[in-house]
């Protein structure tokens, strides 16, 4: 076929392009439905031919669809693309089309175009379904839940199911329904029933709110499937109405029997051999009158599989198989069947759909149907759903069975109001003929808001009615009958007196006030006692606004538990407590029946325990942090020592000046990393690890070297003001480096958004009064919130944003300065710039010499030793290390090979890690004590990790020499000389 033929009217389109990107062949479908004229246009290329193809569309991709030539180049792009997602478009006339491309095995390109309208319609009316379910459940005043079958976890639960449960539903947090069971086997036992019948009526159970109290509960459950997932659809009532709900579900369940008979889905009873003994006019119509079942099928196997599926499990949904119509035409049916017992024999009970062509969109459209069905017709109260127009969209059975006396009216599409009409014209209510539009003009109000109101019928029947009005503008009415609670309320009233008698001996703190004005109708003389005796409960309330929200919540709901609030007592002193009641109606008027409790001892309890639980708190993070600082410089030290003893002996060694050099600088860096890494170690230890007389300049200095870039990138003056010929510091310069450091970038952060003077200052003196030296950090920002000020010195309090600040900073520059016994305070004022004092002591302390830092190591020439490390690099280093000292070096890489080199000879010096897998150090030094006593002497150990707990208890007991790694050269002969002489 060429490009100028027309091409075959099909529902599908197609255009074939060669290598070279001309239209080659094209039907008219492509197109739209315009016949492409024969040899009358010039070969068509795909920007031409996609231009001609939007034409008929309005929205492509998503996109709005312009005539703009950039657009058709960036559509044919798209189109032309393959193994990506296909696209979707919509025609001028309202349809669908799936676009597609396909490479051709000429090296050209085929574009296709698919109707796709009546699957696309499919979606939207079930996403439609979808939607009035939500809002039907949603505004439906009981608990409804919807239960994964399995997990037993809650995909769905009505606002009424939280209520009941006493707390709120996260849909992003797997919660458990059974978790709320008093007994949660009962849950099985109900699936179990439920599988059997495919619904549980009046299942009662006991279940636990989140408060810790219990309540009896009547519920339905129904199998159904949920976003793909067998689940459970469960109705609750309270076990009050239980009688009454019997009665109503049993009607119910006629009903639904009635409209089974008579739905429209086809339906058939067979026998397991394929004898038809009943099926319904839907099925006749779809299938015509076949004698035997198996006819039905193109391949009879499906038959035999769905029989013996059935026999193993009782039932079988969605099972897909291909079928004949009454016409012999094939269509894919879903078939649900289940195998009952009917007349003493297994039938088989099964229903069928035709799913051609829209396989997926009519399952989910009906998967969301029946459970609107189900949570509807499960309810035990009249349910009723109306439209932004006042027209009915749908009603359960309960509804029309109480409006029986109007039932022939109340069909989809009756407006509410002409409905209402007939029910004061049949006379269902006590209405007067002359008064029906002025009664009408009345409910006009129900259908604005959400109201609560009670009618009775002509008959004398008692009704609860709830009218909920719905987001897309509609409402929803509920009923339930109240009959029975009406003439128990009457036999109430006569018991009045000898519930006035009862409450008078009860130390309960009660009363009873009107709702709309608050005057107190009766208090107990536990509530006398209490408040005193008023005439009104408004005299009670500290504040008036708490009063109005506290009956705004009991008239909205009927009921507040535990709401609180400050009352006067009768000597006029203001308590906090908590108060509970109930609205009920008495005499005719809405009266409030409440309970107060007074609360002020439990909330000092509360505050006293707040605090110690604060406390444990913070004690369980520095533990926390201790364990943290262990692991880190367990792992570090490692690898800087090979890093660090590397590079010096790469130092050492090497006879090219720019391989010293760069040795150099690795050693330097290394030794930088050991020493932050040795102070944090001593911040958790909260001391100093190496004291020394310091130079208050040396530390700032140092401080300076590290932040001073920084805060002159962000265009902060850095001021200096050093007083000269101070006395030195005795104390570690890297930690008191570190806290400087701390300070400055604390006062870099506080100036990073301010809009005033950007300065930081940095001074040192000599106190005059105690001759403390003092270092202060002063800048020019917002200075510090009263709020936050006595809490900026705890662990891990932050003021920055997440990620931004750890809330350790301070908290370690107070531990390091008083580490120093010094102290550290700080001076602000709002909008005013803040300033940190340090304190130190002046040090008069000598530092004894310790000999030149060249000093030769002890003639070791001969000497034998053992290392014990299982890091292979650290244990090399030091091996090659002391063989250049004259040693004879042994190398273990764990402690079970130590014990055997131990067995084998003596050495003169045994060099140990403190932890290793296996046999580590402390195991060691055990054994060599117990069968190698003369050993002991010479046992020294390398490690990392002296800040836990137990490593320094043992170091401590044993009395050991150790040294901590990172571990140089210089110092690792200087430790091995000393054991030798040690020795000697």
């Amino acid at each position: 076929m060429r490009a100028g033929d027309p091409a075959v009217n099909v529902r599908t389109g197609y255009a074939l392009f060669d290598s070279d990107d001309i239209l080659v062949d094209a039907n008219v479908e492509i197109f739209g439905g315009i016949i492409q004229p024969r040899g009358k246009q010039p070969p068509m290329n795909v920007i031409a031919a996609v231009a001609k193809v939007l034409r008929q569309f309005t929205s492509f991709d998503g996109l709005v669809v312009e005539t703009t030539d950039d657009f058709v180049r960036r559509a044919a792009l798209r189109w032309r693309q393959p193994n990506v997602p296909p696209i979707e478009a919509q025609t001028v006339d309202g349809g669908w089309k799936l676009l597609t491309s396909h490479p051709r095995l000429d090296a050209g390109i085929a574009l296709i175009s698919t109707d796709i309208t009546e699957m696309k319609l499919a979606q939207i009316a079930h996403l439609n379904s979808a939607e009035i379910f939500r809002c039907i459940t949603d505004s439906h005043p009981l608990p409804v839940w919807v239960v994964d079958e399995q997990s037993k976890q809650i995909l769905y639960e009505s606002l009424d199911g939280s209520h009941l449960l006493g707390r709120k539903w996260q849909p992003q947090q797997q919660q458990l329904l059974t978790d709320h069971f008093v007994n949660p086997d009962e849950f099985d036992e109900a699936c179990c029933r439920v599988h059997g019948n495919d619904i549980l009526r009046d299942c009662e159970i006991q279940m636990q709110r989140e408060d810790g109290s219990r309540v009896w509960c009547s519920t339905n459950w129904r199998r159904s499937v949920f976003r793909s997932r067998p689940s459970l659809v469960i109705g609750v009532l309270d076990i009050t109405e239980r009688k009454r709900a019997e009665a109503a579900e049993r009607e119910a369940t006629s009903l639904m029997q009635r409209v089974l008979d008579a739905c429209p889905s086809p339906t058939r009873m067979s026998t397991i051999e394929g004898e038809t003994l009943y099926c319904n006019p839907a099925s006749r119509e779809l299938y015509g009158d076949r004698s035997h079942i198996a006819d039905y099928y193109v391949d009879p196997g499906d038959r035999e599989t769905l029989v013996r599926t059935l026999l193993d499990k009782g039932s079988i949904d969605d099972f897909r198989v291909r079928q004949y119509c009454s016409d012999d035409t094939i269509f894919w049916g879903s078939l649900s069947a289940r195998l009952i017992d009917f007349q003493g024999k297994k039938v088989i009970v099964s229903n069928a759909t035709n799913i051609n062509g829209m396989i997926m969109a009519q399952q989910q459209t009906r998967q969301a149907n029946n459970r609107l069905t189900d949570a509807i017709e499960s309810l035990a109260e009249g349910f009723a759903l109306y439209d932004k127009d006042d027209c009915l969209v749908l009603a359960n059975s309960q509804y029309r069975k109480m409006h029986a006396i109007c039932a022939d009216v109340l069909v989809p599409g009756v407006n509410w109001f002409d409905f209402l009409r007939v029910t004061a014209e049949r006379s269902q209510f006590r209405v007067p003929g002359d008064r029906i539009d002025e009664w009408l003009a009345e409910r006009a109000r129900d259908r604005r808001e959400y109201r609560q109101q009670e009618f009775q019928h002509a008959d004398g029947g008692w009704f609860f009615v709830s009218n909920s009005p719905t987001r897309e503008g509609g409402f929803v009415v509920t009923r339930l009958d109240i009959t029975e609670r009406k003439r128990a309320e009457l036999a109430a009233k006569e018991a009045d007196d000898l519930v006035r008698r009862v409450l008078e001996a009860s130390p309960v703190s009660i009363q009873m006030t009107r709702a709309h004005d608050g005057k107190q109708l009766y208090s107990s003389p536990a509530t006398t006692r209490l408040l005193g005796d008023v005439a009104g409960a408004l005299e009670h309330f500290t504040n008036p606004a708490h009063r109005d929200e506290y009956v705004e919540r009991l008239l909205r709901d009927g009921a507040v538990d535990e709401f609180e609030t400050q009352l006067r007592r009768n000597d006029g002193q203001t308590f906090w407590c908590s108060i509970s009641s109930r609205l009920i109606d008495f005499h005719g008027e809405q009266v409030i029946v409440s309970h107060t409790y007074d609360l002020s001892d439990r909330i000092e309890l509360q505050k006293q325990l707040e605090h110690q639980r604060e406390k444990l708190h913070q004690n369980e993070k520095l533990s926390a942090l201790g364990g943290l600082l262990a692991g880190v410089a367990h792992e570090l030290n490692n690898p800087l020592s090979v890093v660090l003893g590397m590079s010096l002996t790469l130092k050492e060694t090497s006879t090219d000046p720019k391989t010293v050099d760069r040795a150099d600088k690795i050693s330097r860096a290394a030794e930088r990393c050991a020493r932050i890494v040795k102070t944090f170690l001593a911040m958790a230890r909260q001391q100093p690890t190496r004291a020394t007389n310091v130079s208050i300049d040396e530390v700032v200095s140092a401080a300076l070297e590290v932040v001073n870039y920084s805060i002159r990138s962000s265009d902060i003056q850095l001021m200096l003001d050093l007083e000269s010929d101070l006395p030195a510091i005795w104390g570690d310069p890297d930690q008191l480096s570190q806290v400087l450091i701390n300070l400055l970038v604390n006062a870099e952060h506080a100036l990073h958004h301010w809009e005033g003077p950007r300065k930081i200052l940095v001074a040192t003196g000599r106190h005059p009064e105690c001759g403390n030296i003092t270092l202060s950090v002063t800048d020019t920002g917002p200075g510090i919130s009263e709020k936050i000020l006595p809490r900026i010195f705890e662990p891990f309090f932050t003021t920055k944003e997440v990620g931004a600040g750890t809330g350790i900073g301070l908290s370690f520059c107070h531990r390091i300065i008083q580490a120093h016994q010094g102290t550290i305070e700080v001076e602000t004022v709002p909008g005013g710039g803040s300033t940190f004092v340090v304190s130190l002591p002046a040090s008069d302390r000598l530092v004894e010499s310790l000999g030149p830092s060249d000093e030769e190591p002890a003639n070791s020439t001969g000497l034998s030793c053992l290392v014990v490390d299982d890091e292979r690099e650290v244990a090399d280093l030091i091996a090659e290390v002391l063989k250049r000292d004259g040693f004879n070096v042994v190398v273990a890489r764990s402690g079970e090979e130590a014990l055997t080199q131990l067995r084998k000879r003596t050495f003169a010096v045994i060099l140990s890690d403190l932890k290793m897998p296996g046999m580590d150090g402390r195991r060691l030094y055990n054994y060599i004590a117990d069968y190698h006593p003369a050993e002991v002497d010479r046992l020294a150990f390398l490690t990392g990790d002296t800040i836990s707990p137990d490593a320094q208890i043992f170091l401590r007991a044993t009395k050991r020499p150790y040294l901590e790694k990172p571990v140089k050269p210089i110092e690792l002969r200087r430790f091995v000389s000393g054991l030798v002489v040690r020795q000697a």
